[in-house]
């Protein structure tokens, strides 16, 4: 889906007291218990209005589950860790 499409659909659920979209909960509640209304941000890197429980938390907290993955996949093929030890 269009990126403005869903970023207007995901303010609007909001706006409506309904859980965003993509929450995580709706496959399975071990992974999500329910995101609140308006839970979400936006992603840095792909400008996606994600639900909170899609949020990499990890190495980059403020890029989408998706986007983090596939940062992964381009340090795996660089041969540089995710983590950098300081």
């Amino acid at each position: 889906m269009d990126r403005s499409m869903w970023n207007l659909l995901q303010r609007g659920r909001g706006a409506l007291q309904l859980k965003p979209l993509g929450c995580l909960s709706n496959h399975s509640t071990s992974f999500c218990s329910g995101c609140e209304p308006e839970q979400y941000y936006e992603c840095q890197a792909c400008g996606y209005l994600q639900p909170w429980c899609k949020g990499a938390a990890d190495d980059y907290p403020e890029i989408c589950d998706d986007c983090w993955g596939l940062a992964e996949q381009m340090h795996t093929v660089i041969k540089i860790p995710m983590e950098f030890e300081q």
